[in-house]
């Protein structure tokens, strides 16, 4: 009854706000108020008793739905999880079909009767909260998910803007976050007691940008110039880059200088880049930034043999958003997941075209799954584990688990090291533009995922 009750309360605020401004209208000389409160009464058409028995009726069953859900909370029959993503904003990209997938395989879990959690099947619920592409504003969306809604155990994920403030925001609540999707060293910034991890290192990276760096130069080598911009990530990447790169057998690393996220003009570091004759141009940007540095360097006269940027040519829109008429065509980019890949889900044995398909069935204007579906649906895989293994909410059980547990999942086998990450194996790729804003991408590079063949050989500009 207490939609009921909150309609009578309606009606009471609004006589009284009736008889207020009626009270205003007679302080004044002119005395019509009370004629228009006649009328307006006249107008009002009365409730019928059908139409009260319905009002009833349904506030009856939202109150039973409601002590009934309030009944599984204080019987601990619920498992609550918080997610944090980027739904809005300048990384709002990789937060596309989140909510969707994560809830799709939440679902599986529960369809099969949840997790047995302290000798009791429980089942899970996901609270989403937007980090807005802001790394304050993810560490507060943590907060507000710890604080107010409960959650006993995080997930997050899309760079390492939200995954680490997120798990700093854990780690200072005692709450165990599990993320997926950000390299490595941009996640391991912290002793991390409670947070884990899983994604690629930039050994792997490396080793997958090498192998088309191998083939674009003929196996001559040359100069590679690091793109990077001054935020963490930026710097973080950039210094292992940089130390990578003069490793490899007929490389050697060019810091063309950092540049600042929304820059507009890349004339000094394109001129850098050039001055050293640089055959290979790399590093991690955003989608915009590339978009407009890559533009300029085209204008400029000058090319390398071949440019792979992590992070911005992930997806489709993102090398439809580089320029106009197909100006990311043939540029290369890491591929973290394919439907391809001949991994299995841990929750339903699904293969990983399974779950592209599924994707595809559950995210709205989809007709392919991108490489971040089957981290998505990895993340919960991670979470499933992670519980039945633990047996437990108990964080510091759950830390403990993770320390030695290991599984396999849709991205690869997850084994934490001492540092609390995963290291997730990737494959290259190469963008091709087919006219007419379409786009197709061929995986180059699969010698990191054992029974996955190329389907497509490097093409120069």
């Amino acid at each position: 009854m207490k939609r009921r009750l909150a309609q009578v309360a309606a009606v009471v605020l609004c006589v009284g706000m009736v008889g207020t401004l009626a009270a205003c209208g007679n302080s004044s000389s002119d005395s019509s108020g009370g004629d228009t409160a006649a009328a307006d009464e006249e107008d009002l058409e009365p409730v019928t008793e059908e139409e009260t028995a319905d009002q009833e009726a349904a506030a009856a069953e939202e109150e039973d739905e409601g002590e009934a859900s309030q009944a599984a909370a204080s019987s601990g029959d619920m498992i609550t999880v918080g997610m944090v993503y980027p739904a809005t904003g300048a990384l709002a990209g990789y937060g596309q079909g989140t909510e969707e997938m994560y809830s799709y395989a939440i679902d599986q879990i529960n369809e099969q009767g949840g997790i047995e959690v302290d000798g009791e099947m429980k089942q899970l619920e996901i609270v989403f909260a937007d980090s807005e592409s802001d790394a304050t504003k993810a560490s507060e969306a943590a907060n507000n998910l710890i604080s107010s809604k409960g959650v006993q155990i995080m997930l997050t994920a899309k760079t390492a803007d939200t995954t680490v403030p997120v798990a700093a925001a854990c780690e200072r609540a005692g709450i165990v976050c599990l993320s997926d999707d950000t390299p490595d060293e941009a996640w391991a910034t912290s002793d991390y007691q409670y947070a884990f991890h899983a994604g690629f290192d930039t050994e792997h990276e490396m080793m997958c940008f090498s192998a088309m760096w191998d083939t674009a130069t003929n196996g001559e080598g040359g100069t590679v110039a690091v793109m990077h911009a001054t935020d963490t990530e930026g710097q973080t990447l950039s210094t292992a880059f940089l130390d990578y790169i003069p490793t490899l057998d007929g490389y050697e690393a060019y810091d063309p200088g950092a540049y600042t996220s929304g820059a507009t003009d890349y004339t000094s570091i394109i001129n850098n880049i050039k001055s050293e004759d640089c055959a290979i141009i790399t590093g991690v940007m955003l989608t915009s930034d590339f978009g407009t540095f890559f533009s300029q360097l085209k204008s400029s006269g000058y090319m390398p043999k071949a440019t792979l940027i992590g992070k911005a040519t992930l997806f489709k829109s993102d090398v439809e958003a580089c320029g106009a008429d197909g100006l990311a065509d043939k540029l290369c980019s890491e591929i973290w997941w394919t439907p391809d890949y001949p991994y299995n889900s841990s929750i339903t044995g699904q293969t990983s075209q399974e779950i592209a398909d599924a994707w595809i069935e559950v995210v709205p204007g989809f007709d392919y799954a991108p490489p971040t579906a089957g981290y998505d649906y990895a993340n919960v895989e991670i979470l499933y584990n992670v519980l039945k293994e633990a047996g437990t909410l108990d964080s510091d059980a759950i830390a403990e688990c993770c320390e030695t547990i290991t599984f396999d999942t849709c991205i690869g086998p997850i084994d934490y090291n001492e540092s609390h990450y995963s290291v997730q194996p990737i494959v290259t790729g190469q963008w091709h533009y087919e006219g007419n804003a379409e786009w197709s991408q061929t995986v180059i590079d699969t010698s990191q995922v054992e029974g996955l063949e190329p389907n497509g050989e490097f093409e120069s500009y």
